[in-house]
């Protein structure tokens, strides 16, 4: 706890003047693993710090703000809600140079690249070159400075809230929570690093009786490689914080059949038979977009149809599904399957029913024409709108996954919202809103489980991740035919910072190396997605239930320890693999790409965890082929690989014995 107890751990203006500086009555209530600091002000301000302790050497904190006063506070400004120094070695400063930095003992910061549909998403380069020997990830004397922050109000938006900063074998990893606008501020100094994170505008009055909190931090200091790092927070996300794992939740990723909401119940019901008769063992049948509103138009694949206009009325078409997808819920279940939907509860369109009958649910946008407006969570009525019709929809079609889209970016909306004396109140109170709503909804039905998509993986952060699993964090993923590529590169950049994480299939079938591409910590395929595409021959069916065996003997270990055996590379003339270890018991995987272009037949892999006086089996997922190596060859060869045929995907289970 002495970490908690070193130095103030945030900071704000108050009336323009810090609030270090004000005589306040301070109150401090200690446990083993708790502090909660109270700061009261004269006028009624009230300030509560809750700090926590967390196995893995890790802390968390969050501010809370309340008004108990009878009139208006002052104007808070500048608010950042961890402010907060991390020792390290002073470095001298250089000055100009021919030669670049040591890269073994230079600080650098690891700042993955947020979700924008593309192959780099969540990856992290600290030796990224920016013109000349220009290395804007080295925090150094002589570039003391850098600033972070997201676009347009999704949390992972371009840019994602997840932080390692290491200088030599010392380093800190920390998240910001915060699912709105947040901004981040680094800074050396002679002391070590100020890291600065908070919502990015707040300058703004507390109305009597006012409550609110704002971003949250965790934050891990450590020693050791940056490999062994991510595995420690990858250790301390799956236990501390998802709730895959805890009780009453799923103890392991979901594994999906695709279907599109527009296409007729006929269809639908005739994939679910299908799979029943093969006995394809999916967990979840998952149903996209285009199962609500009053629309006639047929619409048997995403492109078809006027299904995107009736965004927000969530009445189920009655033309689509006469029976209200009852009895597609019921021959879900009857298949021993559970039921996912997909909703976009924040986005509604203009002309839909609710917009008209409760303009006052809703913040407009900035353009006139946009047809988009946002559901206003900070408001009551709004909330209690959209609460009761969720829960209407869980229960009425038994949702065991209740899956939450958001394809806007909201910052617009919520400054047009705001006053002068009232910036960053609108985005505050709707970020509060949506925790609500998803404690409230996981309260309520102790089974349930949400998935988190914004245009794929764009609200990703630590508050989400504890309340939701991100199942398609991509939308890279969403043409039919996407570039296997990039579900490899995202497996190595998105393992890094989440163990539970899910990707697609796309829908052409028969492709092993695309599927062992995407396997994940959750799956979903869409060989049954589009009413277009041919489903249920016997050729067809009995491939995707072999893949679907080696995908749920192969899950498990996506949630172990991660080593990276290759570089993150979209390159197409190269191999790309990956390994993950099982330490508790002994045992792991290894994948193998040989990718399209590639001229080399073998390769040869250092791999990790591996102890000298063991003995290890590997065998072969396609010819059961089992070979013994000792700990001690794997550790001075590594382990070798022959691939004679291009764009081939290995994958090998090993143990010690």
């Amino acid at each position: 706890m002495e970490f908690l107890k070193k130095q103030n751990l945030f900071s704000f203006l108050y009336d323009g003047k810090s609030i270090w500086n004000y005589e306040v009555q301070k109150m401090v209530s200690e446990n083993e693993n708790e502090i909660i600091t109270e700061l009261a002000l004269s006028d009624g301000l009230k300030v509560t710090n809750i700090a926590k302790k967390h196995s893995g050497n890790a802390y968390e904190w969050v501010n809370w703000f309340e008004n108990t006063g009878s009139e208006p506070t002052k104007i808070l400004s500048d608010i950042w809600d961890c402010d907060y120094v991390v020792p390290f070695e002073k470095d001298e400063k250089k000055g100009y140079t021919a030669y670049e930095a040591d890269k073994d003992k230079v600080m650098k910061v690891y700042a993955p690249n947020g979700s924008n549909w593309k192959p780099y998403e969540f990856y992290a380069d600290p030796d990224e070159v920016n013109g000349g020997n220009f290395l804007p990830y080295h925090l150094t004397p002589d570039q003391p400075h850098q600033s972070y922050a997201p676009t347009g109000g999704r949390s992972s938006e371009t840019r994602a809230p997840f932080f390692n900063i290491k200088r030599e074998d010392k380093g800190v990893i920390f998240a910001i929570g915060w699912t709105g606008q947040w901004q981040c501020e680094l800074d050396r100094t002679d002391e070590g690093v100020r890291i600065r994170t908070k919502v990015q505008e707040t300058h703004f009055r507390l109305l009597p009786g006012e409550k609110i909190r704002t971003s949250s931090i965790v934050i891990m200091p450590y020693t050791g490689t940056v490999i062994q790092a991510q595995n420690q927070w990858r250790r301390l996300v799956k236990k501390e914080f998802s709730l895959i794992g805890k009780p009453d939740r799923d103890t392991e990723g979901v594994f999906c059949a695709g279907i599109w909401g527009g296409m007729s119940d006929s269809a639908v019901k005739s994939r679910i038979q299908k799979i029943n008769e093969y006995e394809i063992p999916f967990d979840d049948v998952w149903m996209d977009a285009g199962w609500y509103g009053m629309g006639e138009k047929p619409s048997p694949d995403e492109f078809e149809g006027d299904w995107g206009y009736h965004t927000g009325d969530w009445r189920i078409n009655p033309h689509l599904h006469p029976n209200g997808l009852l009895d597609i819920s019921e021959g879900i279940s009857a298949a021993g399957k559970r039921f996912l939907l997909w909703i976009e509860p924040e986005r509604i369109i203009n002309t839909t029913p609710i917009a008209k009958e409760h303009p006052e649910y809703f913040l407009v946008p900035e353009e006139p024409k946009s047809p988009n407006l946002l559901l206003n969570l900070g408001d009551e009525s709004a909330w209690n709108y959209c609460f009761d019709t969720l829960v209407e929809l869980i229960e009425k079609l038994n949702l065991h996954y209740y899956r939450q889209d958001f394809n806007i970016s909201p910052l617009p909306y919520w400054r047009k919202n705001d006053t002068e004396d009232r910036i960053g109140i609108s985005e505050i109170k709707h970020i509060m809103g949506l925790y609500r709503l998803w404690d409230a909804l996981l309260e309520r039905f102790p089974h349930l489980m949400i998935d988190n998509c914004a245009s794929g993986g764009r609200r990703i952060d630590i508050e989400t991740l504890r309340r939701s699993v991100p199942l398609w964090r991509s939308d890279a993923q969403c043409p039919a035919n996407y570039r296997c590529e990039i579900a490899q590169m995202h497996n190595m950049s998105f393992a890094s910072w989440m163990p539970y994480s899910g990707t697609g299939s796309g829908r052409e079938w028969g492709d092993m190396y695309r599927i062992r591409s995407a396997y994940a910590g959750a799956l979903t395929t869409n060989y049954s997605f589009s009413e277009r595409s041919q489903f249920g021959s016997p050729e067809q069916m009995l491939w995707i239930k072999k893949m679907s065996e080696e995908y749920l003997k192969v899950r498990p270990y996506f949630y172990e320890d991660f080593y990276p055996l290759t570089q993150i590379s979209e390159r197409t003339d190269i191999w790309s693999a990956a390994q993950y270890d099982r330490p508790d018991k002994g045992d792991g995987i290894v994948q193998v790409f040989r990718r399209e272009d590639s001229p080399y037949t073998d390769a040869s892999f250092t791999l990790f965890a591996i102890q000298s006086d063991k003995t290890y089996v590997f065998c072969d997922a396609d010819t059961d082929e089992v070979v013994k190596i000792s700990g001690k060859k794997l550790i001075e060869n590594g382990f070798s690989v022959h691939i004679p045929e291009k764009r081939t995907a290995k994958l090998y289970f090993y143990k010690t014995v």
